[in-house]
């Protein structure tokens, strides 16, 4: 699976992922689960990916960096789109703003 790096923390060995299917994100957790040349995946990154599903989220193993800052204002972007009212011809978005 490809995906886009939404939050990165290298200290605690963390991510968050927004995957190519528009389903729930993905969650990297610990660097043995990392394929990384360089040092953590950040935010922007284009990655990819296997998934394993368990107590119902979803995280990421052998992830792989395939381009470095691809979408480096994506977290932005996503913040911005929570905050777009609907409407008559646009529906609200499903997002929502939680920080």
């Amino acid at each position: 699976m490809l995906g886009v790096v939404v939050w990165s923390d290298a200290v605690t060995a963390g991510a968050v992922i927004w995957c190519d299917d528009h389903a729930q994100l993905a969650y990297l957790r610990g660097r043995e689960n990392c394929q990384c040349t360089k040092s953590w995946p950040e935010v922007g990154d284009l990655v990819q990916f296997s998934l394993r599903k368990k107590s119902g989220s979803r995280f990421a193993r052998a992830v792989r960096v395939l381009a470095e800052a691809v979408l480096p204002q994506i977290p932005k972007d996503l913040v911005n789109a929570a905050s777009i009212p609907a409407t008559p011809l646009r529906a609200a978005p499903h997002l929502r703003r939680v920080g």
